[in-house]
């Protein structure tokens, strides 16, 4: 518990200290993500809180991991993108650029042998099936994919930072719970890594939930996509498709769920799917009377629930933990329904 516990000590005390010099600076240099009819804030507000997370994460991070090819390889790659997040930030970049500099950042991971080998055999049931060249497409897409998911969800204060949190810390209970057949120094240093984004995202969200002082920006939301991504690769059991695909994907349900929305949308009307809208879900419970803030209550909620049932998916094998993991579930579906139907009763009132 110790080396999970210090990380995530020093870099929520870290962040603490770096997100309000960060904003500061931010609004020295006009840094700011200014009001637009796409923007639902309507002050200038400092858009480079990304700097602060990553900072934090890493700070927390750095002295306790073990000396790991694949580790370095997502530290350097994550580091890659986080640059490109921040360049995006200040300097607006087409979405080519962005899209190459996603792509260097998964060819940083292949030359750190970072990336998935091996699915299960789904049609025998049992033991699994070698890749071979397709590690590279696949890995590429689960990737690149849920980089710009975290960043498509980063749109009402808190949001992107809470379910980012949630996920990350169902991911740290499933490598909790779960036996390992992985590299224990590797399985340390994610885990490690894990626990030091999740106090750096703890730290922001302090300064980042409604009314929000500031924004993580595509630094942030790079930089978090991309290492979740990393890390569930690199931590995963060799053989098994299920750490480093499924249960991330049920742990970030909600904004994959959103994603696939929007991508089936805009390819119905006939527009580029990189083309910002006002149609995801989080605008959609605006429109409904949600105010910003239970629109993240309610959002984390809804995210807390598919962290339960990814955890229940993982296959708990204790037997009281898992009635009381189903026990949390359904008490938080009830919460969730109850609170939707609260809400929704006095927007119709």
């Amino acid at each position: 518990m110790r080396d999970i516990l210090m990380p995530f000590m020093i870099a929520w005390i870290a962040g603490l200290m770096l997100v309000p010099l960060v904003r500061r600076v931010a609004l020295r240099l006009g840094l700011v993500d200014r009001p637009n009819r796409r923007k639902i804030h309507v002050h200038p507000i400092p858009r480079v809180g990304g700097i602060a997370i990553y900072l934090a994460s890493c700070l927390g991070a750095l002295p306790f991991l073990c000396d790991s090819e694949k580790i370095r390889g997502v530290l350097i790659a994550s580091t890659f993108i986080f640059m490109v997040g921040l360049l995006d930030d200040i300097l607006d970049l087409p979405a080519k650029v962005k899209l190459a500099g996603q792509i260097i950042a998964v060819l940083l991971l292949f030359l750190f042998h970072v990336r998935i080998d091996f699915i299960t055999d789904f049609l025998s049931g049992s033991g699994h099936i070698a890749l071979g060249l397709l590690a590279y497409p696949l890995t590429l897409l689960w990737v690149i994919g849920l980089t710009n998911t975290i960043n498509l969800i980063d749109g009402v204060d808190g949001l992107a930072g809470g379910i980012v949190f949630i996920a990350l810390a169902t991911l740290l209970a499933v490598r909790l719970i779960t036996p390992h057949t992985q590299d224990l120094e590797v399985i340390k240093s994610v885990l490690v890594l894990t626990a030091a984004i999740m106090g750096s995202l703890l730290a922001f969200l302090r300064y980042n939930v409604f009314p929000a002082v500031i924004f993580m920006g595509d630094a942030g939301a790079y930089f978090l996509g991309f290492i979740v991504a990393a890390l569930a690769i690199a931590g995963a059991a060799k053989g098994s498709i299920l750490l480093p695909l499924v249960i991330p994907l049920i742990a970030l349900g909600l904004p994959v769920l959103d994603v696939i929305l929007t991508i089936f949308r805009r390819f119905l009307r006939r527009v580029h799917i990189f083309q910002a809208d006002k149609e995801h879900l989080h605008h959609k419970m605006l429109r409904l009377g949600f105010s910003q803030a239970d629109t993240t209550r309610f959002l984390w909620m809804i995210s807390t629930c598919f962290g339960l049932l990814a955890i229940l998916m993982s296959g708990v094998s204790h037997r009281g933990l898992a009635s009381m993991v189903t026990l949390f579930l359904v008490l938080m579906l009830v919460a969730s329904a109850a609170f939707f139907m609260n809400r929704v009763n006095k927007g119709g009132s």
